[in-house]
């Protein structure tokens, strides 16, 4: 048998060696035929030779959405395990893992995903899915082509894993140039049509990455050698390294497309490109290690794109050249990519290479370029009026900074706004302490803004440098910081964010700096915003890029003030009202806390946390010892007021049933910059969860045996009686003060607070008077006796005052940041104000000092004399031992 086979395989290489060259791969991908023995393995082509580790896909529904959202692009991934010579040299065994990544479609009738969909209560929303495939198979080089088939393992929306079958089909060059710098391929499914675990074919596409040919560097030094900069550009900081360029290449890329005004009239460049797309993102980038470089460009009108995986965007470039260590410059030349049919991931193509470009790096930072790269690009063909080339300026718009050694900071608008300022801040020392500017977390805020029409959108400033250091590289201990004068004002510059519209991707965008003063906490700036070729910028006349006609003045609160008062200001217009680009002025509102308060509120929440376990793990032991005192003493049982222990028990049911997973969650999504412990709050919910159950379930426990004693005992048939008259004479007061809860809550329009939450609040005063249905029963039976252990109601008295009392130190001690951070004493769980704090332990302790007065001297020894029985009905202590 084995001779067999090896004459077979003798056979088939024989076939294969006779074919030609065109036809030897195909015929492997279409006929079944048994794969030849592998001999050593591969050193010329080594596995990761055909690596991809990014690549864009489309088709494949219904595994995959046809159209899926911007933030999560299709994407796949293939990783080559092996790679084996065979006995035809034109040939190489591989094995791999196709990896693809994408989107389910919302909703389907096709037996993949699942046959069978039940409406959803809920919006359908796109699922994320992974698609993996183990291959076998063969690389032909002189074809360039690649064929493998495989199994793979899809999992349905269901949760179910599918089996299918595939065939991938790459046109994978040994080498990859400027003029083919593509793998594209297809993946299709082997089942058939009819199949249910059929998928449509896949389209694949990537930037080829390894074993680049560059051809083109003299022509990128020649293109470049022309180009003067003005500005002095920084080096990479010693020997050439890929990691750093890519780096400071991250991101997206703002053209700036001008204007060009003659004779008063403004003509956009926009089209001196051939293109329009505002953004480009160096997605693709690969390098040598002398200092070459290729890369895939991407142009898109989307500011925000994920750059790190492959993109198709509206146009793209294929760009190649060096790293001029002299004048510290990348140089390149690019080709444009062209898309042959509607699919774009099918059969692109290089067309015309007539683009330059050229980045670097600017050492100097100014209000108007505070890219970490800059750069030009222009079409060698197109030719402006002056008869040279149009060059486009670019910069990039995230605020990354790498490599700050020999970064710096050139101030130019500081006087102008130190005129501004000197008619808000005369340099007097405000109330309290400020910020001395060296904090970046205590000067950076998140702000809302208010128009002068009334809408209300969201925003945030962050700064950038004070003085002549940037916070990325400031040391909050350097006391090297200089001032800008004796007057003690800062240099200080920054960058502001908001929203134009609710709900809009329009912002604002503010490159500001000016003064600040650290002893009255003024912040007064000169803020430019780019204009670009806008309408409004044409009609303005104005040939330069930035609108720097803004002035922002903010006060910033002290650092133990209210987080109502942290930021209060305006940003306005300085131009005419019948400029263009003039715009109303807006009010800034900021509430928040300083880092000091925030690391005091943090202390300050794991001392509740702490003070919460303490409260439940005592309430638990007065539990037990009043159950161990009417287990000594059953006599008792039938005299405690049910509806007292009915309270009691709605009181633990009602938060551990509705409000306690709303209560950690609500804490975790408001106050995320609070909850730095690390797990520990995580830890704590549990404990405080089972420690909330078991003091329901003693509770309950404790109502069921008071229950059954007095429904036991015929003779007791009267005490039914006065429990009534205890229910009509608390019922009406409870529901008169929710009403007054309800005619508050309503009169307070603008309260934070919803109904739910002010009932809720309610809920917890009358649970502050758990004893008060006692009372009022003892007052009507005229009972004498201990029905009620002393550390019973004593302990869960103290239980109720405290947090009362702590509240009332907390508001004099602590900063009311939020109240949703308040894990003890919380508003939700009672009412707590300045009055609420005296009141109400007042209330409690009277009733628990006349519970043991009414236990000591009778039940009706409140009562006036001519109110009282002649007789009462005294309890003898009797040992159930006995």
């Amino acid at each position: 048998m084995a001779s067999n086979n090896s004459l077979l395989y003798f056979f088939l290489l024989s076939s294969l060696s006779l074919l030609p060259s065109s036809a030897s791969l195909p015929s492997l991908c279409n006929l079944p035929l048994p794969l030849p023995s592998a001999t050593l393995p591969s050193a010329s082509f080594p596995s990761h030779f055909f690596t991809i580790s990014s690549g864009s896909f489309s088709g494949g529904h219904p595994l995959f959405s046809l159209s899926p959202p911007s933030s999560r692009p299709n994407s796949f991934s293939f990783l080559a395990k092996s790679s084996f010579h065979t006995h035809s040299p034109a040939l190489f065994r591989l094995s791999g893992t196709n990896i693809l990544r994408g989107t389910h479609p919302p909703s389907t009738n096709r037996s993949l995903l699942h046959l069978h969909r039940v409406r959803p209560r809920l919006p359908l929303h796109h699922r994320y899915a992974a698609v993996s495939f183990d291959l076998d198979g063969f690389w032909s080089e002189p074809d360039s082509l690649l064929c493998m088939h495989g199994p793979g393992i899809i999992l349905s929306s269901r949760g179910n894993a599918i089996h299918s079958n595939a065939l991938l089909k790459l046109n994978f060059s040994k080498t990859s140039t400027l003029t083919s710098p593509f793998v594209t391929g297809t993946l299709e499914s082997s089942d058939e049509p009819v199949n249910p675990n059929y998928f449509d074919p896949v389209s694949l596409v990537s930037f080829a990455e390894k074993n680049y040919e560059y051809t083109e560097t003299s022509h990128a030094k020649s293109v470049c050698g022309d180009l003067s900069v003005q500005e002095e550009s920084r080096g990479l900081g010693g020997e050439f390294s890929c990691e750093q360029l890519r780096g400071l290449l991250e991101g997206s890329f703002q053209l700036e497309y001008g204007r060009d005004c003659l004779n008063g009239h403004c003509d956009p460049v926009r089209g001196a490109l051939g293109f329009d797309q505002d953004y480009m993102f160096s997605n693709q980038l690969d390098c040598s290690d002398d200092g070459k470089v290729h890369m895939y460009l991407v142009f898109t009108n989307e500011s925000r794109s994920m750059s790190r995986s492959f993109m198709i965007g509206e146009k793209g470039l294929v760009v190649e050249g060096f790293w001029d260590g002299e004048t510290n410059r990348l140089c390149l030349v690019g080709c444009d990519v062209v898309a042959s049919e509607e699919d774009s991931r099918k059969n692109l193509s290089i067309s015309e290479c007539s683009f330059g470009l050229s980045f670097w790096f600017p050492s100097v930072f100014s209000i108007k370029s505070r890219s970490v790269a800059v750069g030009r690009i222009w079409e060698g063909k197109r030719e402006s009026k002056t008869g040279n080339f149009t060059m486009i300026p670019f910069g990039t718009t995230a605020n990354y900074m790498s490599n700050l050694a020999k970064l710096k900071y050139k101030y130019t608008k500081v006087e102008v706004a130190r005129g501004f300022c000197a008619k808000v801040d005369h340099g007097k020392k405000g109330k309290g302490d400020f910020p001395d500017g060296r904090s970046f977390r205590d000067m950076r805020f998140r702000f809302d803004v208010k128009s002068k029409e009334g809408k209300g959108f969201s925003g945030i400033a962050s700064p950038i440098s004070l003085g002549d250091n940037f916070y990325a590289a400031l040391d909050l201990a350097d006391n090297a910081t200089q001032l800008d004068s004796d007057n003690g004002y800062l240099n200080i510059s920054y960058r502001i964010e908001y929203n134009l519209d609710q709900g809009s991707k329009k912002q604002m965008k503010i490159s500001a700096e000016g003064i600040y003063n650290p002893k009255s906490g003024a912040l007064c700036l000169i803020g430019c915003q780019y204009v670009g070729s806008s309408d409004t910028a044409r009609q303005a006349k104005v040939n330069d890029s930035m609108d720097c006609e803004i002035f922002i003045n903010m006060q910033l609160g002290s650092l133990h003030g209210k987080p109502a008062e942290h930021v209060k200001g305006t940003i306005r217009s300085l131009r005419e009202k019948s400029d263009p680009l003039f715009f109303d002025s807006v009010e800034i509102t900021s509430r928040g806390i300083y880092f000091e308060q925030a690391a005091e509120s943090m202390w300050r929440i794991d001392v509740e946390i702490t003070m919460v376990l303490i409260s439940l793990t005592f309430t638990c032991l007065f539990l037990g010892l009043q159950l161990y005192h009417l287990k000594k003493n059953p006599d008792f049982l039938p005299f405690i007021s049910i509806l007292m222990l009915v309270i009691l028990v709605l009181g633990n049911m009602i938060p551990l049933v509705l409000n306690f997973d709303a209560l950690f969650v609500m804490r975790r999504s408001k106050q995320n910059i609070l909850m730095w412990s690390g797990g520990w709050l995580e830890v704590n919910e549990v404990v405080i969860r089972v420690l909330t159950m078991v003091n329901f379930l003693l509770q309950l426990r404790l109502l069921q045996v008071a229950w059954a004693a007095r429904s036991a005992d015929v003779s007791k048939t009267g005490l039914w009686v006065h429990e009534k008259k205890t229910i009509w004479i608390c019922l009406p007061l409870y529901l008169f003060g929710a009403f007054i809860a309800w005619l508050v809550h309503t009169i307070n329009k603008s309260g934070r607070h919803t109904l739910w939450e002010d009932l809720s609040s309610y809920a917890g005063l009358i649970l502050d008077g758990f004893l008060l249905p006692q009372v009022i029963f003892n007052v009507f039976f005229n009972l004498k006796g201990k029905a009620l252990a002393h550390p019973f109601y004593i302990g869960f008295t103290l239980v109720r005052v405290l947090p009362h009392v702590y509240d009332a130190y907390r508001s004099r001690h602590y900063v009311p940041f939020v109240k949703s951070s308040y894990i003890y004493a919380s508003p939700n769980e009672d009412i707590y104000s300045l009055a609420w704090d005296i009141v109400v332990p007042l209330g409690v302790l009277i009733l628990s000092v006349v519970v043991f007065l009414q236990q000591r001297f009778g039940g009706s020894s409140f009562r006036p004399l001519r109110l009282r029985r002649s007789g009462e009905y005294e309890m003898v202590p009797v040992s159930s031992s006995s």
